[in-house]
């Protein structure tokens, strides 16, 4: 964890035509070979993502995507790859080159990131730039220029800038630009623990260690919340779920709340006294990534659940399966538990989520701590515009083991709001 995690930096995608000089500029801003470059079009076949600092937008993840007018036989799918990056990314980078018009593919994308209400930082290349041999004048074009020349560009753009890709010597014009612009739905400011941590508070996080926990080291979500506490001056104290009970009873005040893993939720529950706030990492993740309130309101589905009823199970990472992995074993069972059987389950992980998702009666999804903002609240937004129920991990588990309520009161008011 010694690194800014992809899913809380700034994604910026980069679009244009075959040699518009997309991964000229990306080499060029980042200052190192980032991206392959050739004479050859199409150099680009996929998108391809590195995380990196860039000043002064500090800590992003910038992917480089195949040309826009790619006509070879691989070209569909690769724009349909290019189309899912829209719908990730919290800045967009377009490039033209100046000795070109902008085309009607040109047109389309930055429509389209337009209408996805991504910011656009549109760049011209100033590429084979013509020479006056005979007065020795480099004839340039510059942004301002022609964008006057090619109406609607203003319009699309949000900030608009020109250099020679080849050289460093507009690289802090261009990244002053970049980093001028507010991203799109990033947790900016806001905390995973906002509003519910002072200095001096105590936390206890309840962390069990089981098959399914990654070896040496503790999961994601509980890292970032030990983090915020000491960045909030309070006191973190860490144990398992049978330590509970102990951990409490040694300290001279109660805890100001009670953290656990989703799935320890019934247990953690019977051993905190009711007058100690608890709730769940995955429950704080909803919270900090996308809309909680959707989430819960979404719990009423699970009680018209019967034979039959389709259910997808999303994660938001692609690690390795366990025995007993929450999401392909262990939440299939709690629902056969709960007397929800012969359902149709089916599962997706990783960028994979479906377009259509009106044919499922509920959709389960984990607590996205490896996903952006982002795309969290795109998926909620897909669910809820097609009218599909969509719940998380911890809100799932707390509601089947009938603590919700609890698990949800000390946002409460965020909710009802």
């Amino acid at each position: 964890m010694e690194q800014t995690p992809k899913a809380n930096r700034v994604h910026i995608g980069f679009f244009g035509r075959c040699n518009a000089g997309k991964s000229t500029l990306i080499n060029m801003l980042t200052d190192q070979p980032v991206s392959l470059v050739s004479e050859v079009a199409g150099t680009t076949t996929d998108p391809v993502s590195k995380s990196m600092e860039i000043l002064p937008l500090g800590p992003v993840v910038i992917t480089d995507t195949a040309g826009i007018d790619d006509t070879t036989e691989l070209g569909t799918l690769r724009m349909e790859k290019t189309e899912e990056v829209v719908k990730k990314i919290n800045l967009a980078v377009y490039v033209l080159r100046a000795d070109e018009e902008p085309t009607t593919d040109d047109m389309h994308w930055l429509g389209l990131l337009k209408q996805n209400n991504v910011p656009i930082a549109l760049f011209i290349n100033e590429i084979n730039a013509e020479i006056d041999k005979e007065n020795n004048i480099e004839n340039k074009t510059d942004a301002s220029t022609y964008v006057e020349t090619h109406k609607g560009l203003s319009e699309l753009a949000t900030v608009i800038g020109s250099a020679d890709f080849t050289s460093k010597a507009k690289r802090l014009e261009l990244l002053d630009l970049l980093g001028g612009l507010t991203p799109l739905d990033v947790e900016g400011d806001q905390t995973l623990l906002q509003g519910l941590v002072e200095e001096g508070d105590t936390i206890i996080l309840v962390c069990p260690i089981d098959s399914a926990a990654p070896k040496g080291r503790l999961i994601l979500p509980q890292v970032q919340t030990i983090r915020e506490i000491l960045d909030y001056k309070g006191l973190a104290l860490v144990c398992q779920t049978e330590e509970l009970p102990a951990m409490i009873n040694s300290l001279k005040n109660p805890p100001k709340m009670v953290i656990c893993d989703s799935q320890a939720f019934d247990r953690v529950d019977e051993l905190t006294p009711d007058t100690i706030p608890l709730t769940s990492f995955s429950i704080l993740m909803a919270r900090f990534k996308g809309k909680l309130q959707d989430l819960v309101a979404g719990v009423e589905a699970i009680k018209n659940l019967k034979a039959g009823s389709k259910v997808l199970i999303s994660e938001g990472c692609t690690h390795r399966r366990q025995c007993d992995d929450i999401g392909t074993v262990k939440i299939p069972n709690l629902l056969k538990k709960q007397g929800h059987t012969d359902l149709q389950l089916e599962f997706t992980s990783g960028g994979a989520f479906p377009k259509d998702v009106s044919q499922y009666d509920l959709i389960i999804h984990c607590g996205a701590c490896m996903l952006t903002r982002r795309e969290v609240l795109r998926r909620i937004e897909c669910a809820v515009v097609q009218g599909t129920p969509i719940v998380n991990y911890g809100v799932l588990i707390a509601a089947l083991h009938g603590i919700l309520e609890r698990a949800i009161s000390p946002f409460i008011d965020e909710i009802k709001g």
